[in-house]
């Protein structure tokens, strides 16, 4: 306390006590530098996700922006649709087995920080009585699809399509892999069909991949072989990229199998086949599939 602040006091009648400094007024809290902060990345975090070209900031920046700005809901599905492209990379394949746990958790816990992030814009955005922004829901059903949750998926991609957030034929697309998590599998073969009849040239090859992993799965691994070693000179490290990360750990490892076996590679499908056989997801009559393609390609 300085000299004359003392000398105040010390004259100050009986019972008097100094008042309480006035609370900041609404206009000071808007021009505090977090608020105008955070308003500003909404504004970034807007056109980023229409353009959907989070990735070009880096892949712990949004996060971090979500952390600072937790009430912003573009930059929360900013952060999420970011998320969503990292994907955990796979050990030497010999080693795969042994480390398949590690890798679905680190899968899973990237996903559910998506899925919170993705929360709680629509949270947010309800709040203000406004719409979530878009592509909220597409990417809350590939949190979901990344989480084996079928049933959140298809609920997430019908608000998706009522919305319009994005073409006919990713929604046609995603809804074919929740159709196939879900065990229907007719309805994964008619929705990635339909999808690869709709889809732009420059989005064929993930369609086709996932049309491969579908046909297999149908009991169409003949087709599945076909597709796929026609895709071999197209597939670029970005689209198997893109591919890997919409799918859960387990059809990852199974549809990076049957690539290998339609490349001739039966060494490397063996022991995809048996990361995948130490997931914990494949149902029994799936796991009898794979040990018959693991004896069908053990050397004579």
């Amino acid at each position: 306390m300085s000299f004359v602040a003392a000398i105040w006091l010390a004259l100050a009648p009986a019972g008097w006590e100094p008042r309480p400094p006035d609370p900041p007024t609404v206009w000071a809290q808007a021009g505090s530098r977090p608020w105008g902060q955070c308003r500003e990345l909404e504004r970034t975090a807007e056109i980023a996700v229409a353009k959907q070209s989070v990735s070009a900031d880096g892949p712990n920046v949004w996060a971090e922006r979500a952390r600072l700005c937790p009430g912003a809901p573009a930059v929360l599905v900013a952060a999420a649709m970011l998320e969503l492209t990292q994907v955990p990379s796979l050990p030497p394949l010999s080693e795969l087995a042994g480390e398949v746990g590690a890798l679905a958790e680190t899968q899973r816990q990237s996903r559910k920080r998506a899925a919170q992030w993705l929360a709680a814009a629509r949270g947010e955005a309800a709040r203000r009585g406004q719409a979530a922004p878009p592509m909220t829901w597409v990417m809350t059903a590939i949190a979901a699809i990344g989480l084996g949750d079928a049933t959140t998926a298809r609920a997430a991609l019908a608000q998706a399509e009522a919305r319009a957030e994005v073409e006919g034929y990713r929604i046609d697309r995603l809804a074919a892999v929740a159709a196939l998590l879900s065990g229907d599998l007719a309805g994964a073969l008619n929705l990635a069909h339909r999808a690869r009849e709709r889809a732009a040239s420059r989005e064929q090859v993930r369609t086709t991949l996932l049309l491969s992993l579908v046909y297999d799965r149908s009991g169409a691994a003949d087709a599945a072989q076909r597709e796929l070693t026609l895709l071999r000179p197209l597939a670029s490290s970005a689209e198997r990229m893109a591919v890997d990360a919409l799918l859960p750990l387990h059809e990852r490892l199974y549809l990076a199998a049957i690539e290998q076996v339609a490349f001739k590679n039966p060494a490397n499908a063996s022991l995809l086949f048996t990361g995948y056989l130490a997931c914990p997801e494949p149902e029994e009559a799936e796991r009898r599939l794979v040990e018959r393609r693991l004896a069908e390609l053990r050397p004579m």
